[in-house]
Order: C-alpha cells, then sequence, then structure tokens
C-alpha cells in the first residue's frame, strides 16, 4: 500500500469507516511527525486548499501527541490537548466540524471549539480549536500549560498582535519549564525561513496545494465611481464566464451593504441568492452562508472569507482589493479601523478561493500596474496598533521588562513607551509594577481604558450599568441612523454627555422593546452582540469583590466619573464658552461634530474621535466637572 494511504489510514483508524479523500498535506504528514518527535518545534507551509487546517490536528492526534509518551505509533489519546488557534471565530467553528467529520463523531467530543460566546467541549475534548484571545487567557491562569501537549497556529501569516504574542508566551513556557511542549506554526503564505530560524532553526515541511487554474483580470479603476457600484459591475462582468456561485471581498459591513442594494434587480432577475458574511453575524446566520443552496448564491465577504474557512462552489471572486484594518492614531491615542490596500499575498490568497473545485476567474478592479506597487505582506499588527493591553498582560504575566521580551519581531519602541505611559494613567502599573487595579484589568477580554471602566463603575455598585456601557463602547453602533423620529437632526439631550444619553436610550429599549430613539432605530443584531458582551463582562465582574452600593442615588455621576478614570487622557476644555471648538490637554485641537449633543459644559471627555484634519472631529463627548479630577489631571487643563 503507498506511504500516502497508509498515513490517511493511521490518522483515521479512529473512525475506521471513514475512507478520506486525499489531499496535498497528506503526503507530508509522516514528515511532520518524525520532525516533531525530534524537534520540539516545526514550520509548516502549505498552499490553500492543502488541507493542512482539517489533517494536522488529526495526525498529531493518531501519532500520540497528546500524551506524555509520544515515542511510538498507537499512543493512546492521553490526557492533554492539541489546541490550534484560528484568527477568527467563524474559522475556529467551522474548522473544528470539518475536523469531527472526519472522524465520525459530533462536534464537542474529541473534537470541540471555544470562541467567543460559544463552545463545543468535553471531558473528552483532545483538539480543541480556539480564538487567540482564548488561549491569552488560558496562559494568565495556567502559565504552564500542563495540560496541552501541542499549540498549532494556523495561518498565522496574518500576524494579528494577539497571535503575535501568543505565539511568542507559548515560546517563553517551551523554553523555561516545558520543553516537551511542541509547537506548529502554520501558513500558506508566508515566508517560513524567519519563524524557523527563530524557532532554533527548527524543520520546514512544504506541502503543494491542489487549486485549478485561475485566470486573473484587471479592471481600470476610476475613483469617480463608488466602491459598491464597481464591485456591482464586476459581479456582472463574471457572471457570465461562469456557472458557479461569486465571491466579492468588500472592506467592511457599509460596503457589504451598499453592494448588496446594488445587486438587488440583478439578483431578482437571475434568481440568485446575495448573502452577506462578516464576523459579526450570528452563527447561525454564518453557517446558512457556508451551506449548500438550491440556487446560485453571490457571497459579500469581508476578509473573513480569505482564509480557513471554505465555501463550496465558489468559482469567480471580485476583490475590491481592499480589508479595514486596525492602526493606532498617536494623535488621539486609539486604535482606528482604516481601509487600506491588501497586499499582493493577500490578494492571492483570496484569488485562489475561486479554483478551488476547478478552475474559475478572479475579477481585480484595480489596474495591472497599480498591483505591481502594492506591498508583498500585510504589516504585522505589532508594528500598527496600541500595545497597552498586550503589554499589561506581559506584566501580569510575569515579565519585568517587556523591552526585552523575546518576540517573533521586536514592536517599536516608541509603541511601547506610549502603552506604559497609559497603563500609568489607568493606574494599572506604577514603578512597582502590576498595580491591583492591572491584575483586576487583565482579567476582563477588553483593552485596559474599558476595563478601568468596568471596575469603576463595578467599585460603586453599578456593575450592570458599567458592563452596558462598555458593549455599547466597543461593538459595533446598535443606533440605525436616518430611521429614528428625528432623523437628520442632533438627537435631543438629556445630559451633558453622549455616552449616557445612548446608555440611558439603550436601557429604555431593553425595559419597553420599543427600537425607535432619538439616535435612530435600534439593530436588533447588533443588540443581540452588545447584550451577550455586556454578560460576558458582568461574568467577570461576579468573580470580583462587590462594589458599593451607597452611590446608586447618584448613579448617572458615577457613571460619568468612570468614564474620567478609563479616558484621562482625552480631557479637553472648551476654546471659549459657546464655542465648538476645545482643545486637549496634550495640545491637539478638536470640534464638535453635528452628532455630539454636549454643547455647554467647560470641560468634556473626547470619547470618540475622527483624528483626521487639523482640529479632530469628536463624535461623542461627555461632561467633566473640576472637582472629579484629581490634582494632577487639574494641572493638565488650567
Amino acid at each position: 500500500m503507498p506511504a500516502l494511504v497508509d498515513a490517511q489510514f493511521e490518522i483515521f483508524q479512529l473512525n475506521p469507516t471513514f475512507m478520506p479523500v486525499p489531499l496535498p498535506i497528506d503526503d507530508v504528514l509522516p514528515e511532520l511527525v518524525a520532525a516533531l518527535r525530534s524537534n520540539n518545534c516545526a514550520v509548516l507551509k502549505a498552499d490553500a486548499g492543502a488541507g493542512k487546517t482539517t489533517r494536522v490536528p488529526l495526525a498529531l492526534l493518531r501519532a500520540g501527541f497528546t500524551s506524555e509518551q509520544t515515542s511510538h505509533v498507537g499512543s493512546p489519546l492521553g490526557d492533554q490537548q492539541i489546541v490550534m488557534l484560528e484568527p477568527r471565530r467563524i474559522a475556529a467553528r467551522t474548522s473544528a466540524r470539518r475536523i469531527a467529520s472526519e472522524t465520525g463523531e459530533q462536534v464537542g467530543q474529541t473534537i470541540g471549539y471555544r470562541v467567543r460566546f460559544d463552545e463545543a467541549v468535553s471531558a473528552s475534548t483532545r483538539v480543541l480549536i480556539v480564538t487567540e484571545g482564548i488561549l491569552l487567557r488560558r496562559l494568565q491562569d495556567d502559565p504552564f500549560l500542563e495540560d496541552i501537549g501541542v499549540v498549532v497556529f494556523d495561518e498565522f501569516h496574518e500576524r494579528r498582535l494577539d497571535s503575535d504574542l501568543a505565539l511568542a508566551m507559548v515560546r517563553r513556557v517551551q523554553q523555561t519549564v516545558r520543553p516537551d511542549l511542541r509547537i506548529v506554526v502554520m501558513s500558506a503564505t508566508m515566508d517560513p525561513g524567519p519563524v524557523s530560524h527563530w524557532l532554533g532553526n527548527c524543520p520546514v515541511i512544504e506541502s503543494r496545494g491542489r487549486t485549478f487554474p485561475v485566470r486573473v483580470e484587471y479592471l481600470r479603476r476610476t475613483d469617480r465611481i463608488p466602491l459598491p457600484t464597481l464591485a456591482a459591475q464586476g459581479v456582472e462582468h463574471v457572471l457570465a464566464q461562469t456557472d458557479g456561485d461569486i465571491l466579492v471581498f468588500l472592506p467592511g459591513v457599509g460596503e457589504i451593504m451598499k453592494t448588496q442594494r446594488e445587486l438587488d434587480s440583478l439578483a431578482r432577475r437571475h434568481n440568485i441568492a446575495i448573502m452577506p458574511l462578516y464576523g459579526d453575524l450570528s452563527s447561525e446566520e454564518q453557517d446558512q452562508v457556508l451551506a449548500r443552496n438550491v440556487r446560485r448564491k453571490i457571497v459579500l465577504a469581508t476578509n473573513v472569507a480569505e482564509t480557513s474557512i471554505t465555501i463550496d462552489g465558489i468559482t469567480a471572486v471580485v476583490d475590491s482589493g481592499y480589508a479595514r484594518q486596525m492602526h493606532f492614531d498617536a494623535d488621539v491615542g486609539l486604535d482606528r479601523l482604516e481601509k487600506r490596500p491588501v497586499s499582493k499575498a493577500s490578494a492571492d490568497q483570496r484569488a485562489g478561493r475561486a479554483g478551488r473545485t476547478r478552475p474559475g476567474v478572479c475579477l481585480r478592479l484595480w489596474d495591472e500596474s497599480a498591483h505591481r506597487t502594492r506591498a508583498d505582506y500585510d504589516q504585522a499588527e505589532l508594528h500598527r496598533v496600541d500595545l497597552s493591553a498586550a503589554v499589561l498582560r506581559l506584566h501580569a504575566w510575569g515579565e519585568k521588562n517587556v523591552a526585552l521580551f523575546p518576540w517573533f519581531e521586536s514592536p517599536p519602541e516608541t509603541a511601547l513607551r506610549h502603552a506604559d505611559r497609559l497603563l500609568r494613567l489607568l493606574g494599572a502599573m506604577d514603578d512597582n509594577g502590576v498595580t491591583a487595579h492591572g491584575q483586576a484589568m487583565v482579567r476582563f477580554p477588553t483593552s485596559p481604558r474599558i476595563a478601568r471602566l468596568l471596575i469603576e463603575t463595578q467599585n460603586h455598585g453599578l456593575g450592570r450599568r458599567g458592563a452596558l456601557l462598555a458593549a455599547l463602547l466597543t461593538e459595533r453602533d446598535p443606533f440605525v441612523a436616518g430611521n429614528g423620529p428625528v432623523a437628520g437632526k442632533t438627537p435631543a439631550a438629556r445630559s451633558q454627555s453622549d455616552v449616557l444619553d445612548r446608555l440611558l436610550a439603550f436601557e429604555s429599549f431593553q425595559q419597553t422593546g420599543n427600537p425607535v430613539t432619538s439616535f435612530g432605530t435600534i439593530h436588533r443584531a447588533n443588540a443581540r452582540t452588545i447584550q451577550l458582551v455586556a454578560r460576558q463582562f458582568e461574568r467577570v465582574q461576579k468573580d470580583s469583590e462587590c462594589g458599593s452600593d451607597e452611590f446608586r442615588n447618584q448613579a448617572d455621576e458615577w457613571i460619568l466619573r468612570s468614564l474620567v478614570a478609563a479616558f484621562p487622557d482625552r480631557i479637553a476644555k472648551r476654546r471659549e464658552p459657546g464655542s465648538d471648538r476645545g482643545l486637549m490637554t496634550g495640545g491637539r485641537g478638536v470640534r464638535f461634530g453635528s452628532q455630539s449633543s454636549v454643547r455647554q459644559c467647560e470641560l468634556f471627555l473626547c470619547v470618540d474621535i475622527d483624528g483626521r484634519g487639523t482640529d479632530a472631529l469628536i463624535r461623542k463627548a461627555s461632561e467633566v466637572r473640576r472637582e472629579w479630577l484629581p490634582s494632577s489631571l487639574i494641572r493638565t487643563v488650567d
């Protein structure tokens, strides 16, 4: 029997009745297993469609890497787990289901997953698919990872901050207390050399994918045509060239909705289903997109569809060439989603989606000369986002000098200094290291700012309201502008805080069920997400000491005071009474946008800002009173 078939049968003895479909990755699985028997690290480069996400965890499970004795094939499943990281929740869920189907079991038995708000796991789970944040919290609770035998980093080329941080922390564990812990780094597009060198010159295994040819066409882009209109024209262009489904990559939800409206008449004429796909959809809605459809379908997706998930039937891709990425704005001190061109590697990943099952076509909505000027790879997140959460996590984990922490790539020194300053302002750190506040903050699955808000409201007996406010600040806006009774006008203010007014409006919706507010109609799906996030925050709060009830009679005021604790660097002073312009404590000019109702107070917080332009545009502000400020902050506004 050929070695490939032998390897397949070894893997699938977990399910003797299952006859596997041969995949390109099967050829190199014995090499990967052998590499991990003689080394504790390996790098696997496998083209899209090779089958690495599905078959590698099963090969490691079958080889006995979940037990302490891994020297022979045929070891029992053991007590340890193989943990595989995926960059997105949808990828973790769908990967777990696909792997479980090859074992003949339901997901949640031998193969499980755990993501935010959802899990399928049991005492018998030996392969656990998670998102990066889940592993980071596990590292905080169990610094030795005693119940894990292998950590697999899938799609590492995406270089998300949490993925880089998790890899560096796991490597630290391996080098100090767990030399038996194994690390596998997998990618379809990245150069394996640098990460192999960083992992001690570990073995590199390569596998070619099995994709069909994809004809790539370019469209001469004109900025006079809005992107949704151009995307719809692109769909019409490829519609007649293939009889399969079409996948359209767009930067964000706004562009998806506009493109859907542009395609409505075409979809009715051709009896085609138009299906949005993005991260904030419910798992049920995402599953509907991934399932087979009796009608031809056009999937309008963000970059969640770029890697890890498989949408059967796609034979054409229309690529806008853009994605929204987080970038840190030093002027206003926050991360902001910005629309940026994708790299050549990402564009190739997207094009490959059209050739998974048969020859396909990819239409790029830019010209070929512009393509040659694009970056080869996307920049790692740690070079462009706020590092305060990562720095706090490392300090709480016991790292004394974060500047010397052995990252795969070192973050910018300026970003580390900014993170240190912010954490000190928030009271998370002082000259002695992490404070009690900081230790409590790191337990919340959110940024240090929002964690400080949650702690402050909890300490004043307002934990539930604080959790809801935190969810409103971090999740997609539930208020659909233009659908309320005052569409096109600034909503009537109930307080001198845009943030508090929105909290009160959402609380009214919760009490009455009426979605119509002065801010617009509440989007029920977004509202469900906000309520889920708020409950998650509440669960963490309940693990801590309860706050006092003595402040409830002044609840709204203490909500505003808690905002000051979370945004101490965003205090601004109005230039003159009645003016719509102000000056932040750092010297940055700001001006109020029409979205804000804060018009009277001398001091205010800039909670939500657009930093573009000479003066940053304030979208949401909140009143600040001098008596709320410690002396150190009063000096900054005088």
